[in-house]
């Protein structure tokens, strides 16, 4: 194993309790724009694919990758976890990305009381900014499908106002 390698594979044992249907998904995401943007829309893919495109390639990458790793394990243990979207330089094909940017929703009886103090960081903005290097927004599930869409085609459009494209993570 080349040493900046890492499992390809993630530890969501947590997400068991998340009600959500068993889905198999292998979608292969999109080739990159010639501006190094995934084109317009959310695409959808598992963490395997993920890991491969966007995970490993640069050091960077990798240490980003393992944050999003935690990131993900700790908002999961509470079983509340629903949908993951990940947008920004990540998902780019910059070498070196200034951080992550990640959309967490959660069920709609979702506390953050009710998290280990570990987990609370990811749904506090600040210690998410400081301990993950990553930008963390997170809303319960009740907020409905029109506002949801609403966000991601905010999320869409880059600082220079051009759209491209964001990755729903398949959960387990």
């Amino acid at each position: 194993m080349h040493p900046l390698s890492v499992p390809t594979t993630i530890n969501f044992a947590a997400m068991a309790n998340c009600n959500r249907l068993s889905v198999i998904v292998s979608v292969v995401l999109p080739e990159l724009t010639d501006g190094g943007d995934l084109p317009p829309g959310v695409h959808i893919t598992d963490w395997r694919e993920f890991q491969s495109r966007f995970g490993i390639s640069s050091p960077r990458r990798l240490w980003l990758s393992g944050r999003l790793r935690t990131i993900l394990e700790l908002a999961a243990s509470g079983g509340r976890l629903r949908r993951v979207f990940v947008w920004g330089s990540f998902v780019t094909a910059k070498p070196a990305p200034k951080d992550l940017d990640l959309l967490l929703i959660m069920s709609e009886d979702f506390e953050t009381g009710r998290m280990s103090a570990p987990a609370q960081a990811v749904f506090d903005s600040t210690r998410a900014r400081l301990l993950f290097e990553t930008d963390v927004f997170w809303a319960r599930a009740s907020i409905g499908q029109e506002l949801l869409d609403l966000w991601l085609d905010t999320y869409q459009t880059s600082r220079s106002f051009r759209k491209r494209g964001i990755v729903e993570l398949v959960l387990p």
